[in-house]
Parts: structure tokens; sequence; C-alpha cells
């Protein structure tokens, strides 16, 4: 953990000449930054073990553990004056309404929101934003999780659904793999080609960047902001990468780690909470606005008659997600 905590001294050192080169930039408009947790649903159906994500909806201990990390996550992020989007697929929804009923109305109480994050293998959004309302949450409109390879039929999908769903994120490819879109802006996808901006679209999509957990990546989004868009970033995690202690009772051995580990849950929140505080000075600069995506298209809405539509083609990864944030040096394995 040392080289963790050293990484995040280095970064302080640089902290104020970052900070007026974005005030240097201050002539455009706001970079919005978003922070987004993801729980991954269910592949298995239901079979126990499940594949690479907690048992949230069978499993009570484990289920206390990971909700009581993330309500230290959002009290965190809120202190920094940061906004989450939850995106909660099934287990979860279903675990909290089982063990953790306060969950979500204490995540909206410090001003996060709460969307329906599905990749569809076992449950619709439809049903997934209804799990999130049984267990004591407002949804927002926001669908997070959609295949790429499939959004076109996704969007006749939502057309069934509207209003329930009317803001986009994250649509990818499966994995995350080298090749989606890491479009920084916010655009309303035509029904014929998604990365076409259609002004009369019924929805809104809002692009995340690059999706890497550095001060690098949010320097960086700042050099690119453009005039005519609605700037966009949000950096991103789940709550599978907060573990907890080895030996905790109760706690299945898969999701604990050794407390010198990166993965360990106090260590996890020392680093983001030192990330964000490489954020502080930008933010206080006004060149960095955090915003829940739901306020983006707020602003969208509110500035899309005086907004730019046109590129040759939307950006692209190089790389992996996995792969950008560990060349990035965040704290995950290899």
């Amino acid at each position: 953990m040392k080289s963790l905590f050293h990484l995040a001294a280095c970064l302080c050192a640089i902290m104020m000449v970052c900070t007026s080169a974005a005030v240097a930039m201050g002539d455009l408009p706001p970079l919005y930054l978003t922070i987004v947790i993801h729980n991954e649903e269910d592949v298995s159906r239901g079979v126990i073990p499940k594949a690479n994500i907690p048992d949230y909806d069978g499993d009570e201990a484990l289920m206390h553990h990971f909700a009581a990390v993330m309500r230290e996550f959002a009290e965190m992020a809120a202190r920094h004056g940061a906004k989450i989007n939850f995106g909660s697929d099934w287990t979860f929804s279903q675990g909290a309404a089982l063990y953790e009923p306060e969950f979500y109305s204490d995540l909206q109480a410090w001003e996060h929101e709460v969307d329906a994050h599905a990749h569809e293998s076992s449950v619709r959004y439809q049903q997934v934003r209804e799990d999130i309302v049984r267990a004591g949450g407002t949804p927002s409109r926001v669908a997070s999780g959609m295949n790429e390879e499939e959004i076109q039929s996704e969007l006749s999908y939502f057309d069934t659904l509207y209003p329930e769903f009317e803001i986009l994120w994250g649509v990818s490819l499966p994995g995350h793999i080298a090749g989606e879109c890491v479009a920084p802006w916010v655009w309303r996808p035509s029904g014929d080609d998604w990365t076409v901006h259609d002004p009369n679209g019924r929805y809104i999509y809002i692009g995340h960047g690059e999706l890497v957990n550095s001060l690098q990546a949010v320097r960086q989004a700042l050099s690119d902001r453009s005039s005519g868009r609605v700037n966009t970033i949000a950096v991103f995690t789940t709550p599978r990468e907060f573990m907890a202690a080895v030996g905790t009772p109760g706690i299945d051995e898969a999701w604990t780690a050794s407390t010198d580990s990166a993965d360990y849950w106090e260590n996890r929140l020392a680093w983001w909470d030192a990330f964000l505080s490489q954020i502080d000075p930008l933010v206080a600069a006004g060149v960095v606005e955090y915003k829940t995506l739901s306020e983006i298209a707020a602003v969208f809405e509110q500035q899309e008659p005086n907004l730019v539509f046109e590129w040759d083609e939307i950006p692209r990864s190089s790389l992996g997600m996995r792969q950008r944030n560990i060349k990035a040096g965040y704290p995950i394995e290899d």
C-alpha cells in the first residue's frame, strides 16, 4: 500500500500545476464529471456460486458489507461535492429489499441517483427499474449497460416504456473491449445510426469519455473540451472492488482481501478520497462541475439549440477499459 499512497502524494505535488492550466482554459464551458457505480447482473440466472458477482440477494452478511461500504463511499463523495449515478442490477435491488431497505433512500439523501443497469441476460430494464422501486428507491430515467451491437433494437424497446427511460449511458461492447465508444459529449441518437445526432430524437445519450480513473484523464478531457458541446466525463467503480478483510466473520472468502491490499475496502476508499482531492481545485476553479446524469441531460436540453452536432465519426478506444485503467495507474490487478 505504500506505493499506492506514494502515487497519491505525487499527484498532490502536481495539483497546483494542473489547476493553473485548467484556469487558463476557463473561457471554455465546464467539464461535467459524474462518478458511475455499477452492480453487474447475475448472468448465472440464480445458480450459486454466481459468476464473478457477489450473492447480493442470497447472502445477507455479504449484502450488509457492500451496502455499508457504498454508504461510506457515497458520504465521502458528497463531502467533495461529487455526484454518483448508482446503476443497480436486479440482484442488488432484490438484496436491498431483503436486507437493506434503507439503502437507496440513504444514497438519494446525499443527492446521488439510482439507475437501472442491465445487460438483459436474464431480466429486462423494466423489471430492473421495478425492483429498485420495490427496494425503496426512486429510479432515474437513466438506462445503462446497452450492447452497441444491439442498441438500435434496444431503442425500439425503450419506445414501449417511454418516458420511464429517456437518458442513455454506457453503450459499449461486451467486456468493454477495445473499440468501444469513448465520446465525451452529449447527443440524441438516431434510430438508424446511434452515433449520429437526430434533432428530433427521443433519447439523450451522455458520453463518458475514456472512462479512466486518473487525474491525467480529467486533465485531458479538460483540454479536449469544445465550445459547441456539452462536455462530459465519468469515472467508474463497482462495489465488488471494495472487499472485506480476510477472516471477516460470515463473509465468503472470495470477497475478502488482505488489509494491505488495494482491494481491501478501506484502502480503496482512501484511494478514491485522495483522487477526488486532486479534482477539488479544478472544481473550485469552475472548470469541472460535478453533476448527475439527469442534471447533465437538463443542461443539454437547455443548451441544445446552440450546440454543434458535427463530427466525422465518434472516437473509439484503442485498449479495453481494464487495460486503460491499469496503464493509467488505477490499482487493479492486471
